[in-house]
């Protein structure tokens, strides 16, 4: 027996305001990781706006500095080239650790993370504006991937360090034990980012030449 129209309209309507009564419950949930990703999300569109829009001779730089990765990334031994691909991401997630130690750090996280997202921004404007579709594959398939789960690694550590730094500052206690805790958790997860950078260079970077 058919169901009538008027009755499949309610439901979908249903479905879709329960749809988003749970998008907007996950936002509220994890209001602090949305707005940091917001940040990042920002820095990058800035990075990719500026690549497209700078001097030659600044071009000329970045194409320098990506001969440069890219000869390193497929020549280096496996130890070199993961301990480079991890030390960006702990650069990052030390960074936001200090801020967190301090009642002021939770105004210059934010500052850390659209760096993040202006650099990860610039690279992939870079790549488009001087390769074309060869660099936007090569930066979907080889640097986005382990990238994208470092940018995770950094929000996380954003989140925690910011907390920690707002604990600081009303005078609200917070067990250093936890902070370390969820700080080595974070640099496994950025390890693990490097991993993946470091295995997706060695098996792709073979099919593009620059």
């Amino acid at each position: 027996m058919n169901m009538p129209v008027s009755k499949k309209l309610c439901l979908k309507k249903q479905s879709v305001r329960s749809f988003s009564e749970d998008v907007l419950y996950a936002v509220r949930n994890n209001l602090p990781f949305v707005l940091f990703a917001v940040i990042l999300l920002a820095g990058m569109v800035f990075g990719s706006v500026y690549a497209r829009n700078t001097e030659e001779n600044v071009l000329k730089k970045l194409d320098f500095l990506f001969a440069c990765d890219f000869q390193a990334r497929t020549s280096q031994p496996f130890s070199t080239a993961l301990l480079a691909s991890f030390a960006s991401a702990f650069i990052f997630v030390f960074a936001c650790f200090l801020c967190g130690l301090s009642m002021w750090g939770v105004f210059f996280i934010p500052v850390i993370l659209f760096f993040r997202g202006f650099g990860l921004g610039l690279a992939s404007g870079y790549l488009y504006s001087a390769y074309k579709l060869k660099g936007v594959l090569f930066n979907l398939f080889v640097i986005l991937p382990g990238a994208y789960i470092c940018c995770i690694a950094i929000i996380f550590a954003c989140v925690e360090s910011s907390g920690f730094s707002r604990c600081l500052m009303s005078g609200k206690s917070y067990k250093m034990r936890t902070y370390l805790f969820h700080f080595g958790l974070i640099l496994l997860i950025a390890f693990l980012s490097s991993v993946i950078d470091f295995l997706l260079s060695m098996c792709l970077s073979g099919l593009f030449v620059f």
